[in-house]
């Protein structure tokens, strides 16, 4: 089994000059796997640093996504050995369901923004290292803020895109970005009886022209199979996108609920903005 490190520098692409977009230039070899053929199955699962954000409390927080360059195999490694975060105290919010996306452009394969960490001001000097093993091959990935290219911005984007507000319930509260909150209890459920899952959305640009929001559901986290009744869910203001999930064996699961407004022209994955998560845990007994 071969040990890689993926070497990742970052270059700043200014907008108009009020706002920086880090592009992730990865080392040689990974660069050159982007380039290969694609296979339905069998090739590599990487981490992937999308960049870090300074908090007004000091702490700051660290972004990661990542790539599966199978078409068709959706990959599950359990956290461990094989799908791990150091130092160990930030390890556990990882993805351990890696489903193959589909964006369009050079890097079309790859999840951006899935989970983020967030890392004391005493720490700020110290890489959170995510490495995964898959198909017989190692990477890892730093997060690490001492880089100022990787600088991302709470910042409206150039044309006055931000992250959608989501929330739990009509009545908030609300968070906003990719960090994302975990609903209050732990649901639970059996082998084969849907679950469900809510969570309300708006667009919240700083513009006059709204956007709609677009809530996905992902399986995020969880052993067995996950089947969601309603996939995605379009909402043209503040409403409610329901969905059932229905879990195919027993265990503990996190499922995501990201809401995005791409459709605006500042907002899309390449732009690292604008899209917000929110997560709930489920206990799935016999």
């Amino acid at each position: 089994m071969m040990q890689r490190r993926l070497a990742l520098t970052a270059l700043a692409l200014a907008l108009t000059g009020l706002s920086f977009v880090p592009a992730v230039a990865q080392e040689a070899e990974l660069q050159f796997k982007q380039l290969k053929p694609l296979k339905p199955s069998g090739d590599i699962v990487a981490p992937f640093f999308d960049g870090w954000y300074p908090n007004p409390d000091g702490t700051y927080t660290l972004s990661f996504g990542y790539m599966n360059r199978n078409t068709r195999e959706i990959v599950d490694i359990p956290v461990g050995p094989n799908n791990v975060i150091e130092p160990a105290e930030f390890d556990g919010m990882q993805p351990t369901h890696f489903e193959p996306v589909n964006y369009g452009g050079f890097d079309a394969r790859r999840e951006r923004g899935a989970f983020t960490i967030t890392i004391p001001a005493e720490l700020a000097d110290t890489d959170v290292v995510w490495t995964i093993t898959h198909a017989g091959e190692t990477y890892s990935v730093p997060g690490r803020v001492t880089s100022p290219a990787y600088e991302l911005s709470y910042s409206p984007m150039t044309a006055g895109s931000e992250p959608p507000r989501m929330a739990f319930a009509e009545s908030g509260p609300f968070s906003v970005g990719r960090a994302g909150e975990f609903y209050e209890e732990t649901l639970t459920t059996t082998v084969g009886a849907p679950v469900t899952l809510s969570v309300w959305a708006e667009d919240n640009g700083v513009r006059e022209e709204t956007f709609p929001v677009e809530v996905v559901w992902w399986h995020h986290q969880g052993p067995g199979e996950v089947v969601f009744e309603t996939e995605s869910t379009e909402l043209e203001s503040l409403g409610e996108a329901t969905t059932t999930a229905t879990f195919s064996g027993p265990g503990e699961y996190v499922i995501r609920a990201r809401a995005d407004n791409f459709g605006a022209s500042d907002s899309s994955f390449g732009n690292q903005c604008c899209w917000s998560n929110l997560y709930f845990r489920v206990n799935v007994t016999e």
